[in-house]
């Protein structure tokens, strides 16, 4: 059953949700926020306290840093995949992502973007963990059932990054669109990553952020849906050897989306060039499978 809350408005829904699993609305499981995607105006119970304020939006973790990085959600073949962007530091880190977002992938990789680079950003507001993303009316502009779920998926990834954002809404110069996109989807108000599961990586690394200096011990953490649970981690090194070596479990594994985080130390004497890679072992040979590496310098 696809966890993606989006439905055909027709009765051929089941054809043509086919490649999404299932034209189910049922309710879903939380994601790594540990809140489930609702299609109410959220009370005051179901909010963190540490919410921010209204219109607030994410901010550089440290003011004094020059410069701040984030991840820019695209996708690698019907997956969702990140990149790093690393941009000068500025207070509106939100409206930022989602111009990188709409920018592109850069370079000849293989990441693509299902978002129209047409699509212009009307406002971007934050409240009590909603955020709310004006985009133009190109946004749904083109693509089929496929596309229009990645483009919404890619956004709601890229926002839900920061700890002040939980979920997301989404406006068509102004409005709330009841019908998205050519294909004809009915969405409902608010989008978590639970409900785009079906685009998501077997394991998503939320830190270490690549390209970044980290100390010892660094915090590996992230959501997993991998059997039994079993999250392996290591660092290696830029010769290939292994400068640490774990492992740990998520929450949930082997059919649900789980979180995990792990401290894992090393030693080195000079600032040293790495690859955190976190993965699962195939339950047929025992060889690593959906591996993520996250390129990062060692601090001594």
């Amino acid at each position: 059953m696809t966890t993606m809350r989006l439905r055909k408005a027709s009765l051929a829904c089941a054809a043509a949700l086919a490649l999404l699993g299932a034209c189910s609305n049922d309710s879903e499981t939380p994601d790594q926020t540990t809140e489930a995607a609702t299609t109410e105006d959220p009370t005051p119970s179901e909010e963190p306290t540490e919410d921010p304020s209204p219109a607030e939006e994410p901010s550089p973790p440290d003011e004094d840093n020059k410069t701040v990085s984030f991840q820019v959600w695209f996708s690698t073949g019907n997956r969702l995949a990140p990149a790093i962007a690393t941009i000068d530091a500025i207070p509106r880190v939100g409206s930022a992502a989602l111009r990188a977002l709409i920018e592109g992938p850069a370079g000849a990789g293989n990441l693509k973007s299902a978002v129209p680079p047409a699509t212009e950003i009307n406002s971007l507001s934050i409240e009590r963990g909603t955020a709310t993303v004006d985009l133009s009316s190109e946004f749904e502009s083109g693509g089929g059932t496929m596309s229009a779920g990645m483009r919404l998926a890619q956004v709601t990834f890229t926002l839900t990054q920061f700890p002040t954002v939980k979920r997301v809404t989404f406006l068509l110069d102004g409005e709330r669109p009841e019908i998205f996109s050519e294909a004809g989807l009915v969405f409902e108000k608010y989008f978590t990553r639970a409900d785009f599961e079906d685009f998501s990586p077997a394991i998503i690394v939320n830190r270490p952020l690549g390209e970044s200096e980290v100390d010892s011990p660094v915090t590996v953490a992230g959501t997993a849906n991998v059997f039994e649970a079993n999250v392996l981690i290591r660092i290696v090194g830029a010769g290939g050897e292994v400068l640490a070596e774990t492992f740990t479990t998520a929450t949930c594994g082997s059919g649900c989306r789980g979180d995990f985080s792990e401290n894992v130390e090393f030693d080195v004497e000079e600032p040293t060039e790495a690859t955190v890679q976190v993965y699962e072992e195939s339950a047929e040979t025992g060889r690593p499978i959906n591996m993520i590496e996250v390129p990062v310098t060692l601090a001594p």
